[in-house]
């Protein structure tokens, strides 16, 4: 949790610095913003003076000194918070709790100004538009009961629209107790309430729901329905977060409203649906998919916030090293050839791909899409929805789509053999094919192909690039701090304590505008893999996948885990992000007994010490063997008891 710096209790008014008399407490708005030098003498006067005048309404000063146009809001706040020592949140990008808001009443929050934004092991922490009203804080300790209150500052426009999401969200709310009065035994009129409808409680509550999502960057809603409420959660970074409980008796409405803004059958009840709409939050148009899915207690639906084409990330945003990058752009230069890109749900292909198309784009080329569903609206590109209902394939598309003229074809998902076939023979005959495949690391792309079926001299001639990826957190800049990760940690990564010599280990302490989580936004790890000539030997002689990961590291390729780390030390991430990601794709951790660095298992020397590490292997093949054989069954040699 960030808090401020020592004297923040309410006893003191606001937090102190070393240096300022005690007697900074109470000073008045209008003098502190003098002295930060954000209004001048004469300023503040006039400002003072049309905050009086009997014929205005009452406006507190910062709100008058933005009206007048002498500083903005975030002006007024910033130089508060910078010269009384307190951080300033932006509460645009949090939403605190609505329950937690709530612990303080709505109209001494309103009368007052001040947002409690969470709990502290100590009291409360909370937002003020003004931290120097100490008759204000102490009100809000009295009313809370808290023995101590952390102070941060914020703008009073958006305190004021907190305070107004918190008393329209939560259980108790006005605006879910409106829309549950409004819900009437008979139904049969919901079809009727129309999107122009924008009075009626549901719709209201139903913006309200996508509204706080696109603000704080959600990439799912999700919509259940459980036994005795109504369940909304956010997927926000990767990571669910619960942001309301609502009457389980307003929940056929709410998904009745959701399913006439995408165009789906509120009678249908029984099977799934798949549906989509476009939003406007803040003038900012968002394209939504919506998918319905019957369960035990009613239907729960899930709705995916697309990113829009003209907001597609470049690849150097993406998180490649320099070296990872350049090898992925030079295999997107190559007139033809196959590029790879693998990883579990959820792990950013699609939007690798995105970015690689948006970079490729050109009037000079026919590039068309073949995906299930289309995601992302490109300009400027043909794009293809697949559809298995009506015999519309990745086979049957692809097949059409190369009597189409492409120059380059972007495959959604390779899921049979068929279509890696055709993948394959497409990227020989001239044109470059992208395309995405379930497995954890890029020298197990290799192998899947070979596993599928489709002949090794084939992968060989086609494949230029494959990639796996993953997504990890991202410390939130707002609450970052240099850490230490625990020893549990250091072990499962094999490292020793010494190995963090040089790095600089940060994490979030957590704080509003993160949620608590300490992580703010995402970034990928990635694990290229060239093939090149040496590579194209190994496959068409041996295309294991001990053959090909050991020709990858000899070629100096970076794994997931190394990516990983490497962004663990310069601060972009964390360690306990690197496991959480890359935890599945390691095998088992091994640490050389005499200087305790990490090898890996197939070794049998230490590359740091040279010490021997054969623990059943082979000296003349270096493969693994039994501990009682007697000859290597792989190169005949004699074996040692």
């Amino acid at each position: 949790m960030t808090t401020t710096p020592p004297g923040a209790g309410v006893n003191a008014g606001v937090p102190r610095q070393p240096g300022p008399s005690p007697q900074a407490g109470r000073r008045r708005l209008g003098d502190v913003l003098v002295e930060s030098g954000l209004l001048k003498p004469e300023q503040l006067e006039h400002a003072l003076n049309e905050q009086r005048r009997p014929d205005a309404p009452r406006r507190r000063l910062g709100q008058v000194v933005s009206d007048l146009g002498y500083a903005t809001e975030r002006d007024v706040a910033e130089a508060l918070a910078k010269l009384l020592g307190l951080q300033i949140v932006d509460l645009s990008r949090t939403m605190p709790a609505p329950d937690v808001v709530r612990l303080l009443p709505r109209a001494v929050a309103e009368r007052t100004r001040v947002l409690v934004l969470d709990r502290t092991p100590k009291g409360l922490l909370v937002a003020a538009t003004d931290p120097t009203n100490v008759l204000a804080l102490d009100d809000v300790k009295l009313y809370t009961r808290s023995a101590d209150i952390t102070v941060m500052v914020a703008t009073d426009s958006q305190i004021r629209d907190q305070l107004a999401r918190a008393w329209s969200l939560g259980s108790d709310s006005a605006a879910v107790s409106m829309a549950e009065e409004s819900v009437e035994e008979d139904e049969a009129d919901l079809s009727s309430m129309g999107a122009t409808d924008d009075d009626a409680p549901i719709v209201k509550l139903v913006n309200r729901i996508f509204g706080d999502a696109v603000r704080l960057r959600a990439s799912d809603i999700h919509v259940e329905v459980q036994r005795d409420v109504l369940r909304v959660r956010y997927r926000i970074d990767g990571v669910l977060r619960d942001v309301m409980n609502a009457p389980r008796r307003i929940a056929t409405s709410v998904i009745s409203r959701i399913k006439i803004m995408s165009g789906l059958d509120i009678s249908e009840r029984r099977i799934p649906q798949d549906g989509r709409t476009r939003i406007v939050v803040e003038t900012m148009a968002i394209d939504c998919r919506i998918s319905t899915l019957p369960s035990l207690h009613g239907e729960k639906v899930v709705i995916r916030l697309l990113t829009r084409g003209d907001e597609v990330p470049s690849l150097a945003a993406l998180g490649f090293e320099p070296r990872q990058l350049a090898d992925f752009e030079a295999s997107l230069n190559v007139p033809q050839g196959l590029v790879l890109i693998t990883g579990p749900t959820g792990s950013g292909k699609t939007n690798t791909l995105y970015s690689a198309i948006a970079q490729i784009s050109d009037p000079e080329k026919n590039i068309v899409t073949l995906e299930d569903p289309v995601e992302v609206q490109l300009p400027g590109i043909t794009q293809v929805g697949a559809n298995a209902k009506i015999g519309m394939t990745f086979a049957a598309g692809l097949r059409s789509i190369l009597r189409q003229d492409p120059d380059i074809i972007l495959v959604g998902e390779v899921r049979d053999e068929e279509t890696a076939e055709l993948a394959l023979t497409a990227s020989i005959t001239g044109h470059l094919v992208l395309t995405t495949l379930h497995t954890n690391s890029a020298v197990a792309a290799l192998t899947r192909l070979v596993d599928m079926g489709v002949e090794p001299f084939l992968v060989a001639s086609s494949l230029t690039c494959a990639i796996a990826q993953r997504l990890v957190r991202t410390p939130c800049a707002n609450c970052i701090a240099p850490y230490r990760p625990d020893a549990d940690t250091l072990t499962v990564l094999g490292l020793l304590p010494s190995d963090l010599e040089g790095a600089t280990p940060m994490k979030g302490t957590g704080c509003p505008e993160c949620g608590g989580t300490g992580y703010k936004g995402r970034t990928a790890v990635y694990e290229v893999l060239v093939v090149d000539s040496t590579m194209r030997k190994v496959l068409m002689t041996d295309a294991s996948e001990s053959a090909i990961s050991a020709a990858a590291r000899k070629a100096g390729m970076s794994t997931l885990r190394m990516s990983g780390l490497q962004k663990a030390r310069e601060g972009k991430t964390t360690y306990e992000e690197v496991v959480r990601v890359t935890h599945s794709d390691s095998g088992e951790v091994r640490a050389c007994p005499a200087c305790g660095k990490h090898v890996e298992a197939d070794m049998i020397v230490c590359p740091y010490c040279a010490t021997n590490l054969d623990r059943g292997h082979c000296q003349s093949c270096g493969r693994t063997v039994e501990p009682d054989w007697n000859t290597c069954p792989y190169c005949r040699a004699g074996l040692p008891h």
